[in-house]
């Protein structure tokens, strides 16, 4: 009887560890792991009970957020070279190992960027429109925005880009375009908060200007005007160090509906003005005007319909405060994961000095929590932002140590890694 018993839990224990089944360690990568771009295993490990994960790599110049025991996390390689990535699955039975050789690790070209032919060292500035006896309402008296509403009736200002400025980006498009409105001169009565302004994407080139109509994006001239956004300073277009003290900058951001191809040659980015009204006004930021005869490629369409250069034509040799923020076009047959959440947050500049910029453009308002995480993945900052819709957040991690930080913004049902770069 003693002898059956025994034979019986021998068999019932068995039966126990056969049903919980040892690990079987798994991974695959869906994309070639870049120099300091994160990539995202997928986790394909198998075995019966809960499964605990450690995840490694060598040499060890990688961070792995948020955690190494994480199920699949975000790995970013550090330096060039050759590793191997290794994940150990463990359960109440065993524990089962995997490793992967990454090589030829190597800088990729960038993904996304946002352009802008507007110096580091230039100031930004808004000018008025100049006198002239002989166009009826500009003789005297106020005339209105260089680059903006006024008594020409302008109806559009355009920026160049040539395609040397987004060259390292391969099959690149055109995802939004940021534009600095001066909240000074960009107005809507309550009657007219409805009043669109549009954004718009040409082709062309820098000397005979906008052609063929690629892309339009039009918002309410009320919503920009009442963006709760507003900054006295900026660290991702011109000056880093100039300040306002009477004027605020609205960055606001148009998106389109769907990414734009650009043209192999360049293409133009512009925004219409309110022309045809009497009480709507927009006024946007231009850089210093400078005697350098090619330091300008911005145009006017005037209200002839006739485009012509800021340069001739207004004696204001000037770029524009219209930054587009392109991307690279998805292979054909690889769907890409974006969400109106993700799609809507932007880190500028990056890499910086440690000074970011966090610009929210979401559809409506939103709690945020904010975390950042150092080089060794360890939490350096946490903030909970309240009703989030159009907000600009300044970041400043130039007391930190330099390389690769993780800023993860959450709204409770998405999260959004973003990494930054920061050389000081």
């Amino acid at each position: 009887m003693k002898i059956n018993l025994q034979l019986f839990f021998l068999a019932f224990i068995s039966s126990l560890i056969i049903n919980a089944q040892a690990p079987v360690a798994s991974f695959s990568l869906n994309t070639t792991p870049c120099l300091n771009l994160g990539f995202m295993p997928t986790n394909t490990s198998t075995g019966a009970a809960t499964l605990s994960f450690s995840w490694s790599m060598f040499p060890s110049t990688s961070t792995i957020l948020p955690a190494s025991s994480a199920t699949s996390p975000t790995i970013t390689i550090g330096a060039p070279g050759n590793y191997t990535l290794t994940l150990v699955a463990t359960n109440t039975v065993g524990s089962s190992t995997y490793t992967y050789a990454v090589n030829n690790v190597t800088t990729c070209p960038a993904c996304l960027d946002t352009i802008r032919m507007i110096k580091k060292v230039d100031t930004l500035i808004t000018y008025a429109a100049t006198n002239n006896s002989l166009i009826l309402g500009c003789q005297s008296g106020f005339s209105g925005f260089l680059t903006g509403t006024n008594c020409y009736k302008d109806k559009e200002f355009a920026q160049f880009y040539p395609s040397t400025s987004y060259s390292n980006t391969p099959l690149p498009q055109v995802n939004s375009v940021i534009v600095l409105f001066d909240s000074l001169g960009t107005k809507a009565t309550g009657s007219t908060l409805a009043t669109q302004i549009y954004c718009k994407i040409y082709g062309g080139t820098a000397g005979s200007g906008p052609n063929s109509l690629i892309a339009v994006r039009g918002d309410s001239l009320g919503k920009i005007a009442a963006s709760t956004n507003k900054t006295v300073t900026l660290k991702y277009c011109g000056s880093q160090s100039y300040t306002f003290t009477t004027t605020k900058i609205i960055p606001f951001k148009f998106t389109f509906a769907s990414p734009s191809l650009i043209p192999t040659g360049g293409f133009f980015a512009s925004v219409q003005t309110p022309y045809s009204s009497v009480v709507d006004s927009i006024k946007i930021f231009s850089n210093t005007k400078t005697n350098l005869t090619n330091d300008s490629s911005s145009w006017v369409l005037q209200f002839s319909n006739n485009w012509r250069t800021m340069r001739y034509s207004k004696n204001y040799k000037i770029q524009l405060a219209i930054l587009p923020i392109i991307a690279c076009r998805p292979i054909v047959g690889i769907e890409e994961n974006k969400t109106d959440f993700n799609s809507n947050i932007t880190v500028m500049p990056n890499p910086s000095n440690g000074q970011f910029s966090l610009i929210f453009t979401l559809a409506k308002q939103e709690d945020v929590n904010v975390n950042i995480f150092n080089p060794l993945g360890q939490l350096i900052s946490a903030d909970k932002l309240e009703n989030v819709t159009n907000n600009l957040i300044n970041i400043d991690l130039r007391n930190r140590a330099q390389g690769i930080y993780f800023i993860e913004i959450s709204n409770g049902k998405e999260r959004v890694l973003k990494k930054v770069i920061v050389n000081n």
